[in-house]
């Protein structure tokens, strides 16, 4: 069981590497896959080291991009939340019964796993850390941002705001409940379908709609600034 854990962390870091383009490759979901690769799934199930490797290369960037935006767009959570997910993807492949999208059932893991680590984090620390310190002044003179997220061309008048919406758009995002963030997320930047975001979140699809509009809602409220309430 341990030399399978380490196996699965060792895929894990391949993955990583993988997708190493940078700060900004975080948001990134270049490399996401169109489709389920069902004889990719099928090889890995069946105990296939390479099959699952590959399997963990090309989800990795993606679950990576997602578990950013909805660990409170921190990167140490996002990365651990990230490493955990696909790690139990590597201990529970056997289980997956083609009874629904392999990237569906993922997905399912992904969510819980993220949701899991938001609340372990907002136990250990103060809501007060969000907001600008010293040091956040000081990253931020450096083209980093909340998060550790690198802003480039800081030094143009429109690269700073654009710095400053990215900011207000993060921080309207942290004001939303934690299902209204899910469904927002799933939706807007995983482009789900309320069905699939109904499928991968456990919530009933009446309950994902009105999540989505009270999220589109305090958006645009917030956001107003920008035209957010046209």
């Amino acid at each position: 069981m341990a030399g399978d854990a380490e196996a699965g962390k060792g895929m894990i870091r391949v993955a990583g590497r993988a997708d190493a383009k940078g700060e900004a490759g975080v948001e990134s979901d270049a490399g996401a896959p169109s489709s389920d690769d069902l004889e990719l799934v099928r090889r890995a199930r069946g105990g296939d080291r390479d099959a699952m490797e590959r399997l963990m290369a090309l989800y990795y960037p993606r679950v990576l991009a997602t578990a950013f935006r909805l660990c409170d767009f921190d990167r140490g959570a996002a990365e651990e939340a990230a490493q955990e997910a696909m790690l139990s993807v590597f201990r529970r492949i056997g289980q997956f019964e083609e009874r629904s999208a392999f990237s569906t059932w993922l997905y399912r893991i992904v969510v819980n796993t993220c949701l899991m680590e938001r609340r372990k984090r907002k136990r250990r620390f103060s809501l007060l850390r969000w907001w600008p310190t010293e040091n956040s002044n000081a990253a931020e003179g450096s083209g980093e941002t909340e998060g550790g997220f690198a802003w480039s061309g800081t030094s143009s008048a429109a690269a700073v705001a654009h710095m400053g919406l990215q900011r207000d758009v993060l921080r309207a995002l942290r004001s939303l409940s934690e299902r209204q963030r899910t469904v927002f997320v799933l939706k807007v930047f995983e482009e789900m379908t309320l069905q699939e975001i109904a499928e991968v979140s456990g919530m009933a699809l009446g309950t994902v709609k009105t999540h989505l509009v009270r999220a589109m809602q305090t958006m645009r409220r917030q956001l107003r600034d920008y035209g957010g309430d046209r």
